[in-house]
């Protein structure tokens, strides 16, 4: 963490496997960013362009390169809010024995003031989350180009209700109380799906589907802005998977998360 007293930062780190060059394609280049996180157009150079692709999520964002050492730093800057603070986002890869590497991701801001607390902490457990991601992809799926499957749906609840709504959603899709290496297969009315659970954490779990195509399913509970309500939150990546049977699987998921919304307002 920065000794910078303007610094409001979060930091996160993971280990996963891999060589640093083979860390490196999955964080700093397109494709690789792509079968992980977001779809990203990089120009691989300090002062470089980058523009993010977080839809549905939110707007398309445009950063520039900040830190460009391969395979070790990699970091960004965008633009954030009416003012245009830049959120500093960097990704540190750090060999280690065995054939794996630790990955830190340091984000946040660098300005004196207050109010940007939330946001900071909400950037933080994003990252949180998709780092279980990155892993789950190095381990089992890297290289491998994807197919993304991407869905939120307002679920008109309050953040306040968020530990209520996200054991009502996992309730519905046959994964309550079930831990990280257990086996799922999901209900008759829900998507179908089954597989291997990766990650679970309060409001959010990682899923690794072998049918009906192998994917990462990330399911999460939470606003995606502070004082918004809370939504249902799906991030898929289908591996090897065409992209007419990604965009079925898109318009199945949000079909069946619509009708978790109507039923949440019974």
């Amino acid at each position: 963490m920065s000794d910078d007293p303007t610094a409001r930062l979060r930091s996160n780190e993971i280990e996963v496997p891999g060589t640093p060059e083979e860390v490196w394609r999955a964080i700093a280049t397109g494709p690789g960013h792509a079968a992980w996180l977001f779809p990203a157009d990089i120009e691989p150079d300090e002062g470089g362009a980058m523009v993010i692709h977080r839809e549905p999520y939110a707007d398309a964002a445009s950063a520039t390169v900040q830190t460009w050492q391969p395979p070790h730093r990699f970091g960004y800057r965008e633009p954030i809010g009416p003012d245009r603070k830049p959120l500093t986002t960097e990704f540190l890869v750090e060999a280690t024995r065995g054939g794996s590497c630790v990955v830190r991701v340091v984000s946040g801001f660098y300005h004196d003031g207050d109010g940007w607390e939330d946001l900071v902490d909400g950037a933080g457990e994003g990252w949180r989350m998709a780092l279980t991601v990155l892993r789950a992809y190095l381990t089992h799926f890297a290289g491998l180009p994807a197919g993304n499957v991407d869905v939120i749906v307002d679920l008109g609840r309050p953040a306040a209700q968020r530990a209520a709504v996200s054991a009502r959603l996992m309730e519905l899709l046959g994964l309550s109380d079930v831990a990280a290496g257990a086996a799922f297969r999901t209900p008759l009315d829900a998507p179908d799906l089954t597989g291997t659970v990766e990650h679970v954490s309060e409001g959010y779990v990682l899923l690794r589907a072998v049918a009906p195509h192998p994917a990462l399913y990330a399911i999460s509970c939470f606003p995606m802005a502070d004082g918004a309500p809370l939504s249902a939150n799906l991030l898929a990546r289908l591996y090897g998977a065409p992209a007419a049977v990604a965009e079925r699987e898109r318009a199945r998921w949000q079909n069946w998360l619509v009708d978790v919304r109507r039923a949440f307002d019974e």
